[in-house]
């Protein structure tokens, strides 16, 4: 379980930092936008990976 909240807390720490590159690019089609959001995906999809390997021994 610890893994699942080292991740939860990695996500919210990088939905943050997407927050100020939106804000401060103006938008969401800047690189650094990008950058944090293919960042996200990464983290989400080792959270799934690791909760499935959790729920199914």
């Amino acid at each position: 379980m610890n893994r699942l909240s080292e991740l939860q807390r990695e996500i919210e720490t990088v939905r943050e930092e997407l927050d100020v590159a939106v804000l401060a690019g103006k938008g969401v089609r800047t690189p650094e936008c990008r950058r944090v959001s293919v960042r996200m995906d990464k983290l989400i999809e080792a959270y799934i990976q690791c909760r499935e390997k959790v729920q199914h021994g």
